[in-house]
């Protein structure tokens, strides 16, 4: 079910005097977007498979710890959205920050939203809007803290929502409760291009739970209301493993474990579809191709 698509250099070295981590993952056309950490991102060409990138450049949001480290952008989720008139690609939502912690905007781990162009063969990137999440009044909704303080951002296009994925707790063993879920909370989808916006526990439109079966949340991606979603280190500890979330049914239709498959003990990261095939990245540079 699973093959070996491509593999990747990291290009990082020259950014920060390091190799950063592999993180993100999002595709428009035939081009694939990798997302480093700190905000770097590099662009490969998906049809003919070279390992070099075609492009290497700074997210808007590229942060590698001001003020502190938890500022950091760990771009560890990323998904492409609506695309803005007179624009070639569609914005990029990317969960940037690197901590559960919250400041005087709210959540620190936010959603930058980039716009990437390209001209002569130069990408760039630009953070056109950044969605911040306050929890102050959730006791007087219907709904529970949507997440320990790090959700993943993720865009349903089609329908114009915008979700945020977490849990409960942490999903590393340490943090084990025995009431921890998968927390899914979805909201309208800002308005792009209006500046910077943030969204309140009012604001939630609906919310459901889902049982947990898998530990160390990763990336994920949403397409035809359906959302997928990755798991795992590549370890015994973390198992790999992938799941697909029918968000008008607000019920699992797939739960993979893939520690017994190709993947064998790397760290999944993140997910995008070319066509109709599923891609899923990983820490050690390789592509996957799911049939």
């Amino acid at each position: 079910m699973y093959e070996l698509y491509m593999e990747i250099t990291n290009p990082t070295e020259a950014f920060t005097g390091k190799k950063e981590s592999i993180q993100g993952f999002a595709i428009h056309g035939n081009t694939g977007f990798v997302l480093f950490h700190t905000g770097i991102c590099a662009a490969y060409d998906l049809s003919s498979c070279t390992r070099e990138p075609i492009g290497v450049f700074r997210l808007g949001s590229y942060n590698t710890g001001d003020p502190d480290v938890r500022y950091t952008n760990h771009a560890n989720d990323a998904m492409f959205g609506p695309t803005l008139e007179g624009e070639k690609y569609p914005l990029l939502y990317v969960t940037a920050g690197n901590s559960g912690e919250t400041d005087e905007n709210g959540y620190i781990s936010y959603c930058a939203v980039e716009q990437i162009r390209e001209k002569d063969g130069v990408f760039t990137a630009e953070t056109v809007q950044r969605i911040y999440y306050r929890n102050d009044g959730i006791d007087s909704t219907p709904f529970v803290t949507p997440g320990w303080g790090w959700p993943a951002s993720l865009v349903d296009v089609q329908g114009g929502w915008y979700y945020m994925f977490s849990a409960r707790h942490r999903t590393k063993k340490e943090f084990t409760r025995p009431d921890n879920t998968y927390i899914i909370t979805k909201f309208p989808l800002p308005t792009p291009g209006t500046g910077d916006v943030t969204l309140h526990s009012s604001d939630i439109v609906d919310q459901f739970e889902l049982p947990l079966y898998a530990l160390f949340t990763q990336g994920g991606t949403i397409r035809d209301g359906k959302l997928w979603y990755l798991f795992g280190a590549g370890k015994e500890k973390y198992p790999d493993a992938l799941c697909c979330i029918d968000l008008q049914a607000r019920d699992f239709v797939l739960r993979e474990d893939l520690s017994g498959t190709i993947f064998g003990d790397q760290e999944v990261e993140c997910c995008a579809f070319l066509g109709d095939s599923l891609l899923i990245n990983t820490q050690n540079g390789n592509i996957y191709l799911r049939r």
